[in-house]
């Protein structure tokens, strides 16, 4: 948007997403949002000490306080994260490493068991034969979901893609699942 004023919302984490009277999902919380005048360079020197939930939090933004436009898709991803799992960031990964979530789910995605972490009514429904009519994940979906997770929380904010490409990515998803529903019907 060169033309209008961009926004870095700066603490995006799971209870901070809510519903509209239309039920449309909406990013609620903006008292830590980061307002950028057009044409300006997408970072801002932010230095924080408190954020809801250190899980969420962009470990570059953390180190250096450039809060930039990558923090959120890096935050944002960490919430698809908990979608997969079944379980929020804070919880019960300090057993499986004491880094927190991302690091159980990257080292997951490189290692190929994924779908081990997954939640398993998610994993049950993937696992589900194409005779069950409306049931089950469409592996492309899953992959495409899973991927670009993976590079959205990469350690360093210019390797992740930007929140379009996401959503590009996300809307892909959506039309394989969507379609795997509309052919087992």
């Amino acid at each position: 948007m060169e033309d209008k004023r961009m926004m870095i919302h700066g603490n995006i984490a799971t209870f901070k997403f809510g519903l509209d009277e239309n039920w449309n999902a909406k990013i609620e919380d903006f008292e830590w949002a980061v307002f950028l005048p057009p044409n300006k360079k997408d970072e801002v020197m932010c230095k924080r000490t408190y954020f809801d939930s250190m899980y969420h939090v962009d470990p570059e933004y953390a180190k250096t306080s450039k809060l930039k436009r990558e923090s959120d898709v890096y935050s944002f991803e960490v919430v698809m994260f908990e979608i997969l799992c079944g379980r929020r960031a804070d919880q019960n990964y300090l057993t499986e490493s004491e880094e927190g979530p991302v690091h159980v789910a990257r080292q997951s995605f490189s290692n190929g068991t994924i779908e081990d972490i997954m939640d398993p009514k998610l994993k049950e429904e993937t696992d589900m034969k194409m005779y069950i009519q409306n049931r089950g994940v469409n592996k492309d979906s899953l992959h495409i979901f899973l991927k670009v997770a993976n590079q959205c929380v990469t350690e360093t904010q210019d390797q992740r893609p930007t929140m379009k490409v996401v959503f590009d990515k996300l809307e892909k998803a959506l039309i394989f699942q969507v379609s795997w529903v509309c052919l087992c019907v």
